[in-house]
């Protein structure tokens, strides 16, 4: 990725937060890498993605995330957004593209995650805005291992399996697909969409 690349906004994934919303140390490298990509002037706003994931707290991971960049990192509320709909790094693909990507214009997305997650990353959000949008997928630093790499190989080809027959940047046919086979929305592990 070139210094002078711009983007019309940073997508930052979240990993864990307690009950509180105390991230983890993984989202919070990946919050951080998101705000010098900003400070750095490669897009003009952050994204945060989560939903309220655990059954002992209604805050949605994303909230989590923004206010970790709005109380320790320094960065003024109006340049983070947070999409709360998104369960996992398909949704967060699918909801971010649905949500802000398409209402607001964006072309030229900047994703962070971990850098054990780029690559699966940049498969899925490639696949689900299509051959219309540029995405970059950026690494924040993090642990990996030889069970990462397994685990990231193993969700990958589970994509494939589900969206199988399925062009990429075809959003109907992405959500519907997301709706009835993907198990964090459908209804088999929780609430459907």
């Amino acid at each position: 990725m070139r210094q002078a690349e711009k983007f019309d906004a940073v997508v930052v994934l979240a990993n864990l937060m307690d009950a509180q919303g105390v991230l983890n140390d993984e989202s919070r490298e990946r919050m951080v890498t998101a705000v010098r990509a900003l400070k750095a002037g490669m897009a003009p706003l952050i994204l945060a993605c989560g939903w309220p994931y655990r059954d002992d707290s209604d805050l949605a991971i994303a909230d989590a995330m923004a206010s970790f960049a709005t109380e320790e990192l320094q960065v003024d509320s109006d340049k983070v957004l947070v999409e709360r709909t998104s369960r996992d790094t398909v949704g967060d693909a699918v909801f971010s593209k649905r949500n802000f990507a398409i209402p607001f214009g964006w072309k030229r997305i900047l994703t962070v995650t971990s850098s054990y997650h780029q690559a699966r990353t940049l498969a899925i959000f490639s696949f689900v805005y299509g051959p219309s949008f540029h995405v970059v997928v950026k690494g924040a630093k993090s642990d990996t291992n030889a069970s990462f790499a397994a685990s990231e190989a193993k969700s990958l080809a589970a994509f494939h399996s589900t969206f199988n027959g399925i062009e990429a940047g075809d959003d109907v046919a992405i959500l519907d697909r997301l709706r009835t086979a993907h198990p964090f929305y459908n209804g088999a592990i929780y609430s459907p969409i």
